[in-house]
């Protein structure tokens, strides 16, 4: 007989999985869904001259700010390392209350290159093929090292004399995250789920495999025509059934002797009385 303990484990975690697989499913369905629903051009105001943002930072770890961007293409014909159709313009960032805070809150790059380990815009462009170029970047705190000077919840505006496109990146990269987060969740369950499988049918296994028989107990040889230790022998054999029972032979003291043959007259020995009765006064 199998383990029982064992396979009811089994079947439980087997059940488990299941269900942990649909979740999976459901959540990175979900997750999927919602990726595909984040677009780019959802997070893109332009073309325009100016336009003013708040600076907000969720998360507390820095924003990735506002790509200043314009219509033209990733190229350099002559080869300076600038891509050429932004090489000549410019954009002013503002405070609100009119304040110029360019130097200390952007940059202006407009850089090109093919090598993939030197910096390029388009490596940060969200499509390299839709005829819109980076040349500027705006309160990119979450960069470190370039140190831009934004303030949280202050509203910056910034102005051009071309027509320029804005891209408020943070936002855009908020709301992939957490699109993401949910394809990421149901790999997580999925991932225990298969673990919770394998462990239900390796509980399925041993329980199979261990049951059985139980073992007799040391000294106890259950065999047929030998008494058990420790048991006191019965007196006679037991009666079979079907069979007569055996009458056992009567004795009558003094049957078949002869009441002739008994002498009337008692022995008598030498030196003593003749009889038993001699010797009484």
């Amino acid at each position: 007989m199998a383990n029982k303990s064992l396979l009811i484990a089994g079947v439980v975690c087997i059940l488990l999985a299941l269900a942990s697989f649909g979740m999976a499913w459901s959540e990175s369905a979900e997750g999927i869904e919602d990726i595909s629903s984040v677009s780019y051009m959802d997070y893109m105001e332009g073309p325009g001259t100016s336009f003013t943002y708040t600076l907000v930072d969720e998360d507390g770890q820095g924003s990735s700010g506002w790509y200043v961007m314009m219509e033209g293409e990733y190229k350099d014909d002559d080869g300076n390392g600038y891509t050429d159709d932004c090489e000549n313009i410019n954009f002013n960032v503002a405070e609100v209350r009119g304040d110029d805070v360019t130097d200390a809150s952007s940059v202006l790059t407009c850089l090109y290159s093919e090598d993939e380990f030197e910096f390029s815009d388009k490596d940060y462009d969200p499509d390299i093929w839709d005829n819109k170029i980076i040349f500027g970047y705006v309160c990119a705190t979450v960069d470190k090292e370039t140190g831009y000077d934004c303030e949280v919840g202050q509203k910056y505006t910034i102005t051009s004399e071309t027509q320029l496109y804005i891209f408020d990146s943070d936002s855009y990269n908020i709301a992939f995250g957490e699109s993401a987060l949910g394809i990421l969740g149901g790999l997580g369950i999925g991932a225990a789920g298969t673990c919770c499988c394998g462990l239900g049918g390796i509980l399925l296994l041993v329980g199979l495999l261990t049951g059985g028989k139980p073992t007799p107990m040391v000294g106890y040889v259950p065999q047929q025509g030998m008494q058990q230790m420790g048991q006191m022998p019965q007196q006679g054999m037991p009666q079979q059934m079907g069979q007569m029972p055996v009458q056992q032979p009567q004795y009558t003291v003094g049957a078949g002797i002869d009441s002739r043959s008994v002498a009337d007259t008692p022995v008598s020995l030498e030196g003593s009385p003749s009889s038993v009765w001699d010797s009484n006064p």
